[in-house]
């Protein structure tokens, strides 16, 4: 029996090996509570010492990076000393390089990565069959992309390197070559294309090479450090600002909607209107949503709905979709979401119809850096009013949503996300079970139309992954619907 003075720091110990627990989103809530208790004063320092312990442990970059990022995310007062830090730092890397300086400074690099690198990669080597089948599923496709861009424009054999460091430190911590994950779904449901996404130990592998080979570009083959920077941020793990927002429960207003859509023989247009006056609260209206059905009704279905600005004359090409843009908004300098949203313009964002054109009233927030621990949320995606609507505004993460700042201080919009009986698996091409809704002020929309001289539309479709058998392959339907707003 663990003694009861012991008993805090084994608690401890259990909560850092959840770190390496394979989904995504408990790794997200670890980092959080474990933030939480180096901001508080009571457990910041037994918290320290088993942070800086299991620091000292990590063996790869990847590992070094994801408790950085936590660290990055805890108040000033919370944190560990710079010195502490870098002391437990064995695997240093380009990206550990840069959370440091976010976290302590200019000037609070460590460096040291020049030298960690593997070294040449011998002119004959080649990855092996399963690096080859496997680097674009255990880690995301852009890195395999970044590494071929960069080999293209340089010359230099990027994408050998990445293999023969993978190969090194593969060897070197005797990690296994593990493929998906078939016993955490259901066999039937995984043969049918129904996965989740699940990181196992070889990730490591995969990230930590990656970093090494930008590591050896930049000693090497001259690579500048600042372009390497910019192809290390689709690691970064978290970013201040999203991480605090909490998803929430289902909307009351949503009630039994996205169901009754799934109906057979369902009647949008009306649904669609009884949608739009039940989505009104608080002086503020509904302009998308993506939102999953209930299981309980259909296990794999998905309802969208989003509002757009349209000429007067505008008319909806036959079979045509209509979406949300998505620039990308930049914050590598910070890697926290507050201040000015991404720039795009009516004309960047308009798509002509049979006659007249249309653009919707939010565009998709997506940041670089995301931070792969909430990278669920990205899957659905993630609305906020298009600077064309609501110019002048700045975002704000509260605990319960993100928000949009008007030039006066008021709040523009709100987009709140909740989850519904979330699981890792979901269906090729749709998402997890999350949900999110962005609301907007009425009068900053109704002077939008007007400042525009456009009228309001929604655009709904309906998505169902469904099969005739217990068994086979999952086909999927969808309906859409157009309707001017009334």
């Amino acid at each position: 029996m663990v003694p009861l003075a012991n008993s805090a720091a084994v608690a401890l110990s259990f909560l850092f090996q959840r770190l390496k627990w394979p989904v995504p989103m408990s790794r997200w809530r670890t980092a959080k509570e474990l933030r939480n208790l180096l901001n508080d004063p009571g457990t910041r320092a037994s918290t320290t010492d088993v942070l800086l312990d299991y620091l000292d442990e990590c063996k790869t970059e990847s590992e070094v990076c994801e408790v950085l990022t936590i660290v990055f995310l805890t108040s000033p007062a919370g944190r560990p000393t710079r010195s502490a830090i870098v002391s437990c730092i064995h695997c240093p890397s380009i990206l550990a390089d840069m959370i440091l300086e976010r976290t302590y400074g200019l000037g609070g690099a460590m460096g040291g990565w020049e030298w960690t690198h593997s070294g040449r990669a011998p002119v004959d080597f080649e990855g092996g069959i399963y690096f080859e089948e496997h680097k674009e599923a255990h880690v995301p496709p852009i890195f395999l992309s970044n590494l071929k861009k960069l080999q293209g424009v340089s010359g230099h054999p990027f994408l050998r390197h990445w293999a023969y460091e993978w190969k090194i430190l593969r060897d070197r911590l005797g990690t296994h070559c593990t493929r998906y994950p078939h016993y955490f779904d259901d066999v039937l449901d995984a043969r049918a294309g129904i996965m989740g996404q699940y990181w196992q130990r070889i990730r490591d592998v995969y990230l930590s090479a990656y970093l090494r080979t930008l590591a050896y570009a930049v000693s090497e083959w001259g690579l500048p450090q600042k372009i390497s920077e910019g192809y290390c941020v689709d690691m970064v793990h978290g970013i201040a600002g999203l991480f605090d927002v909490e998803p929430g429960v289902r909307p009351p207003w949503l009630s039994d909607f996205p169901e009754r859509f799934c109906s057979p023989g369902a009647d949008f247009a009306p649904l669609v209107r009884e949608l739009v006056q039940a989505a009104r609260a608080e002086g503020m209206r509904l302009v998308s949503l993506d939102t999953p059905v209930a299981s309980s009704v259909q296990r794999f279905a998905n309802l969208t709905f989003s509002a757009h600005l349209v000429a007067p004359d505008y008319e909806l090409p036959e079979g045509a979709y209509l979406y949300e843009k998505m620039p990308l908004l930049l914050l590598a300098d910070t890697f926290e979401l507050k201040g000015l949203p991404a720039e795009i313009t009516i004309e960047e964002a308009s798509t002509e119809g049979k006659t007249g054109d249309e653009v919707a009233v939010c565009s998709c927030l997506f940041p670089i850096p995301f931070g792969t621990w909430q990278g669920d949320y990205f899957g659905m995606g993630l609305r906020i009013p298009a600077p064309y609507t609501v110019p002048n505004t700045k975002i704000r993460c509260t605990h319960e949503s993100i928000d949009c700042i008007a030039s006066d201080g008021k709040v523009a919009s709100r987009t709140r996300i909740w989850t519904d009986n979330w699981t890792p698996p979901h269906p090729k091409g749709g998402s997890t079970r999350c949900g999110t809704a962005t609301m907007i002020d009425q009068e900053v929309l109704a002077e939008a139309m007007e400042r525009l001289g456009r009228k309001l539309a929604f655009f709904v479709r309906l998505r169902i992954w469904d099969r005739e058998k217990e068994y086979g392959e999952y086909s999927e339907s969808k309906r859409t619907c157009f309707l001017s707003d009334l």
